[in-house]
């Protein structure tokens, strides 16, 4: 049966180069929407919000190839329709924004079902690979990046946890403080309708309409 993870345990595992790379990939990416904003503020009022996602999105893999490349046991593929890291030989994760409640907008292909369900892989009978979401929280009324954060859910819309990460940049102590995983509300009911915003990655994948 398995057993999912603390976040704890996760973050002792995937060790401080790595959470770091993580944080200030997406403070980072923060950094240059605020540029883009300030240079070009039309430019950014005009953009659909999957149009801004995209932007953001493409930031991200360009600050993380590089903040990742030179640490042992790290493997970024950036092949697309999918891009994903993986550390070592249990973590697999993929970049998302998620809404203030740890919940993550995407198409429900195959793949995406596969990736965001915990468990035994076919492959590996005896090995319990984790699947892990790092990305940042968006504020939809602002239109502006929020915390860098950590989340692992089973399933689409089953959120186990959601961890902010530390600022390494700022306060090298907070790397030392005890991990206190955030609350998830249980969700009762049929869910509230909400625009989803897709990269242009999953598009692609969506139109395959198959594992890549």
């Amino acid at each position: 049966m398995f057993s999912y993870p603390g976040s704890a345990e996760v973050f002792a595992e995937l060790g401080d180069k790595v959470l770091e790379a993580f944080s200030q990939t997406v403070r980072g990416a923060t950094e240059d929407l605020r540029d883009y904003r300030a240079a070009f503020p039309t430019w950014v009022a005009d953009h659909s919000e999957r149009g801004l996602s995209n932007w953001i999105h493409d930031r991200l893999w360009a600050r993380v190839e590089k903040s990742l490349d030179a640490i042992p046991g790290v493997t970024v593929s950036s092949g697309e329709p999918t891009r994903e890291v993986t550390v070592g030989l249990r973590y697999r994760l993929r970049m998302k924004r998620h809404s203030e409640d740890g919940a993550i907008s995407t198409y429900h292909t195959q793949t995406a079902l596969e990736f965001n369900m915990q468990g035994l892989q076919e492959a590996f009978p005896n090995m319990e690979e984790i699947r892990l979401t790092v990305g940042y929280v968006w504020n939809p009324r602002s239109r502006t990046m929020g915390d860098p954060v950590l989340s692992l859910r089973d399933g689409m819309d089953n959120v186990v946890w959601v961890e902010v990460l530390p600022d390494f940049g700022q306060a090298a102590g907070n790397a030392e403080r005890p991990i206190q995983p955030t609350p998830v509300p249980p969700v009762s009911g049929p869910p509230t309708p909400t625009v989803e915003v897709h990269t242009a990655e999953e598009s692609a994948e969506d139109s395959e309409g198959k594992p890549t």
